[in-house]
């Protein structure tokens, strides 16, 4: 019977960023899938305003992630703290400049497929208790 010994500090939060970056990436390409569903059933204005909706989402947490865990060492907790808050300021700085670019510049957009695919990409961060917990 072997001994397993406990996760260093650096491999926890090693395996705490590629989860992170996973989940990111699970986004995309689900949201990327569901525009190609959309595409098929509504076509192709329809299927471009829920992929900008849902990229207006993601980027920002994007940044977020890597804003927080895009460092390579382990830091003081007043530094993580300090990194939290920051990159929850740009996301909604990013968010907000997202949303208001898309809405002056793309022409004809569908606001409804917009809005539903930036909700569903802000609901789809429900799922990341279930798929981070390894």
């Amino acid at each position: 019977m072997g001994v397993n010994k406990p996760l260093s500090a650096s491999a926890i939060i090693s395996a705490k960023k590629q989860a992170v970056f996973r989940f990111i990436l699970l986004q995309f390409l689900l949201t990327f899938l569901i525009s190609l569903g959309i595409f098929y059933l509504a076509g192709g204005l329809s299927s471009y305003s829920f992929l900008l909706g849902a990229f207006s989402s993601l980027c920002p947490s994007f940044y977020m992630a890597f804003r927080v865990f895009g460092h390579k060492k382990i830091r003081p907790a007043k530094e993580v703290v300090r990194s939290f808050y920051r990159g929850e300021a740009g996301k909604l700085i990013m968010t907000a400049v997202l949303l208001s670019l898309v809405f002056l510049l793309i022409k004809p957009l569908s606001a409804e497929y917009f809005f539903a695919g930036f909700g569903t990409a802000i609901l789809s961060h429900w799922l990341s208790p279930f798929l981070l917990k390894n």
